[in-house]
This record gives C-alpha cells, structure tokens and sequence, in this order.
C-alpha cells in the first residue's frame, strides 16, 4: 500500500512539473519577439535579435522648391530643388534603399520590426506647402515613405499645408505625421508649464484633426534640455529627432534621434554621406 502511494506521489510530483516547464516555455515564447519562418511546410517561430544600435540615417528636410528671392539667405540655406530631391530619391532606389518611419525605430530597436541594413529615413520638418506640391507626388513616383513634422498652429498659414491637403497627404499611407509643437517655440527657454502646453497640446490637436496616433516628435530648432525630454515621454511619445549629426540609432539617443542635412547627401556623395564615410 506505502509503494503504492509513494508511486501515485512520484507520478503526481513528475506531471506537476512538466506542466509547470511547459507553462514556463510557453511565457517565454509568447513573450519573446519572434517572426515567423517555413520550414518543411511548417510554420515554425524565429526570435528576431534585439539590436543594441542601428544604422538608420535620418535626413532632415525643410523647403522642397525653387526659391523666388535670391535674397532670401535662411530660406535658400534650408532649400534643396525638386530636381535635386528627385535625384535622390534614384539613388535610393538604385541604391536598393528601403524607407522607414522615424516611429518604427522603437520597435526595431526592441526586435518587434526587421530591419535593412540599408535603410533610410526621409524626414521634413515645419509643413511647408511644398510637401505637397512637390514631395508627395515624387514619394507615390518612387513609393518611398516620409515623416512629417507639423507646427500645428501654422496649419493654413500662407506657404504651409492646409487640412484638406494634410488629410489627402496622411490617406497617401506613404507620410508619418508627427508634431512640431503648437508654434514652433524655442523650448529650452521656455517655463516647464508652456514646454507641456506645446509638446501635450499638438499631439492631441493633431490625433484629433487626422484621426491617426501622434507618436514621433521634433523639436524647434533643435533645442532642448531635459525637461523638454521628460516632458515628451510624458506625453507618450515614442521618439522624437534632433539636429545632432549622426547615423547610428538606439535606445540611448531615443529621445534625440541623429539626422543629416538634406544638403549634404546630394548627388554622388550620397551614399558615402548615408554609410557615414563621408564626414
């Protein structure tokens, strides 16, 4: 009778624990970032690795056109022509250049989105009419995605995007909005009350006006300090773009992610600009 029950125990105590391995194995699988790889007509589970760092260069764009007034000097410093951009984009594309969003960097960083070892972000910032008259038709032309900072207050403005053209820009599916603040204010000077006013503000007025989440952030004149940053975590973005030089992306430079100027990457300088060789 004793053999008896200490082998009914001894079964009881050997299921126990293989349930509770396969309870463990199955946590961890779930919980583990994985794609999904076919294999002998099966479909079998792929853990994608977790870079520590990225190199994803992110090129800073403003005006996209010709500019009228030789005079003006800060317009021109900020302009590349619709020709030059263009060839660009053929670069990229014989380049075999694939094009990101500047909010699918978290997701790579964390192993949850493949990435390409050539890759590229195309980022504009302010909002410019221009986006729309002569980016988003090259963007459709090439099929290259683009991110789009929006100073929410200049929406409508003279020379900046209106709401029916930012509405049929983010139904494109090719162009991330995010936000510029609510009037492209210089922030690290500003009270801790009016930064949370322009980094809380846009992302909502903007999620309301297009109907699509706000996650990525640029910052005015590239200015801030580490209330600013705070305060963009805050407010649950995911990232947001500095003006700092660089190629190289990770979790330590989340909150102020490198670009190079669109000026600096034209023609057959462009790759050795993006692979950063040419510094």
């Amino acid at each position: 009778m004793n053999f008896m029950v200490k082998k009914q125990r001894l079964i009881i105590i050997i299921s126990f624990g293989f349930y509770l391995m396969l309870g463990i194995f199955h946590f961890i699988q779930k919980n583990q970032p994985v794609s999904l790889n076919k294999k002998n007509g099966l479909i079998t589970p792929t853990a994608i690795p977790r870079p520590a760092s990225i190199h994803l260069p992110i090129i800073m764009y403003h005006y996209v056109e010709y500019v009228k007034d030789p005079g003006d000097t800060i317009r021109k410093s900020l302009d590349i022509v619709p020709s030059a951009f263009e060839a660009q984009l053929k670069v990229l594309s014989e380049g075999g250049y694939k094009t990101y969003f500047v909010k699918e960097i978290p997701d790579i960083l964390l192993g949850k989105t493949k990435y390409d070892n050539q890759g590229v972000i195309l980022s504009f910032d302010d909002g410019y009419e221009d986006f729309y008259t002569s980016v988003l038709p090259l963007l459709k032309k090439y099929n290259v995605k683009a991110t789009l900072y929006i100073v929410l207050d200049f929406i409508g403005r003279k020379g900046f995007l209106n709401e029916k053209e930012l509405s049929e820009i983010v139904s494109s599916g090719l162009v991330e909005i995010g936000s510029h603040t609510l009037n492209h204010r210089y922030l690290k000077e500003l009270p801790v009350d009016i930064q949370k006013q322009e980094i809380f503000q846009s992302k909502e007025e903007l999620e309301k006006l297009f109907k699509v989440p706000v996650t990525t952030f640029a910052y005015p004149y590239g200015a801030y300090d580490d209330n600013t940053i705070k305060l963009v975590k805050e407010a649950s973005y995911s990232a947001a773009v500095s003006v700092i030089k660089g190629e190289e992306q990770s979790n330590n430079n989340l909150f102020s992610l490198y670009r190079i100027r669109a000026g600096s990457a034209t023609g057959n300088n462009m790759i050795k600009v993006l692979k950063g060789i040419n510094k």
